[in-house]
């Protein structure tokens, strides 16, 4: 548990809240460290459960100054057989009839892996352990099919907040997304874009469960800098796969040289597509104008988008349907007074106010985005209003202290309302689990 002890919770003490995450740390979800860091920062005491060993050799900075240490729940049932018997014996002793149902739902649902199920009873135990009585995870895959099984088997109340591909991605079974999102106490997501899809297109989903709350960054680690930029240098960062668009950000950088602009792109991260990315790079001949340089660390990212003359995200949509929901880096190079262009797709325009604070062009037009690159980089009046409008905008929307603010209220609100609930077999929230658990398929 975190060391912060002050009063977050009111007359019953420190608020105390679980994070459950499939896998912690990650070095592609910073927002989410950044979220435990200032829950910590607010007086929250925050426990933090995983489902699977970080298997990364890399993360960031960050990570060393969160106060949780991570719990780590067993993976596959060999190996411990004798600690998870025990454990769902326990469980099962504690409410054999909700227990016994939602197993038997479990086995007759084609959606639901048994080893969520098996995971589910460890992460009660844990919750128990550690006298945690409000969940909270990140992503509506495997691991908010856990916290609705313990919902369903033991009444643990959980939250959800859903972001891109646990939402849009062509796979995703919406019926058990809908009732996940049924079952939470709430469900946060990260854009306005995203709650009207869900509601759109989710079958059954209460809309009143559905809230949304702005990722945020810390304002003063993101921020502009008082020397000046590169001549005619574009930075971008992200995982290299598709829904970032990296290969319509190459194909630009190969017009505005065919343009006679001599100008330089940094790529940082690493994805399936660097291959792809490499090969087309050759073929246009701009190795000397596209350099991809692999994962960075946050201070590098930091230093790069206040020395960069702007920073470019072509989002598209991906073949499976995947898409960018509110990206991160598009708030830190706001932060950063780093002169921005991205694409009008998804919760994007609700960061990037089109001549204001950030230039938005079609999604897979690297003609439209070579323009809009040009724009940035030959028109300096334009370059200073885009970084002042970006800095502001990210004060006025993303700042994490005050989102955070609002997420801890919700927390604590929900973490009051389980104290207060007796969870067992007759509770109304249990009966709506098992019969979510039976319906999904």
């Amino acid at each position: 548990m975190s060391r912060q002890s002050a009063d977050a919770g009111g007359r019953n003490g420190p608020l105390r809240i679980g994070y459950l995450l499939r896998m912690y740390p990650r070095f592609s979800q910073t927002f989410i460290v950044n979220e435990i860091l200032e829950l910590e920062q607010q007086g929250v005491e925050i426990g933090i459960a995983s489902l699977r060993r970080c298997n990364e050799g890399r993360f960031h900075d960050s990570v060393c100054r969160v106060d949780a240490v991570a719990d780590y729940i067993p993976e596959r049932i060999l190996g411990g057989l004798g600690k998870t018997f025990r454990v769902h014996k326990d469980q099962a002793r504690r409410a054999f009839s909700a227990y016994m149902r939602t197993a038997a739902g479990t086995l007759f649902t084609r959606s639901i892996d048994w080893i969520d199920f098996v995971q589910a009873a460890h992460v009660l135990r844990w919750a128990r352990k550690n006298r945690i009585n409000h969940l909270h995870v990140h992503f509506g895959t495997n691991e908010a099919t856990v916290a609705m099984l313990a919902h369903a088997i033991g009444g643990l109340s959980y939250s959800l907040t859903l972001h891109a591909f646990d939402i849009f991605r062509d796979n995703v079974n919406r019926a058990l997304l809908a009732r996940k999102i049924n079952m939470s106490r709430f469900t946060i997501t990260v854009s306005e874009y995203n709650r009207r899809w869900m509601i759109q297109n989710l079958p059954g989903v209460s809309e009143k469960r559905i809230r949304v709350n702005y990722n945020g960054i810390d304002l003063s680690r993101f921020k502009a800098s008082d020397q000046p930029r590169e001549l005619h240098t574009i930075f971008s960062v992200g995982r290299l796969i598709e829904k970032k668009g990296y290969i319509n950000l190459v194909r630009a950088v190969g017009r505005l040289r065919d343009e006679g602009l001599s100008v330089r792109c940094k790529i940082a991260g690493d994805g399936v597509e660097k291959r792809r990315l490499i090969d087309e790079i050759s073929r246009l001949g701009l190795k000397e104008q596209v350099a991809l340089v692999g994962p960075v660390k946050q201070q590098d990212v930091r230093e790069i988008m206040q020395t960069s003359s702007c920073f470019a995200l072509p989002c598209v949509r991906a073949k499976d349907g995947n898409v960018d929901a509110l990206p991160t880096v598009l708030l830190e190079s706001l932060a950063s007074g780093c002169p921005t262009v991205s694409t009008r797709i998804s919760g994007v325009p609700e960061i990037l106010e089109h001549r204001v604070s950030g230039l938005l062009v079609e999604p897979d037009d690297d003609k439209a985005l070579a323009g809009a690159l040009r724009d940035v980089l030959t028109d300096r009046a334009l370059a200073a209003t885009l970084a002042i409008g970006g800095r502001r905008r990210a004060e006025q929307r993303f700042d994490i202290r005050a989102n955070v603010a609002t997420m801890r209220d919700w927390l604590a609100d929900a973490a009051r309302a389980a104290r207060g609930r007796k969870a067992s077999r007759k509770s109304a929230p249990d009966r709506e689990a098992r019969r979510t658990v039976a319906e999904a398929s």
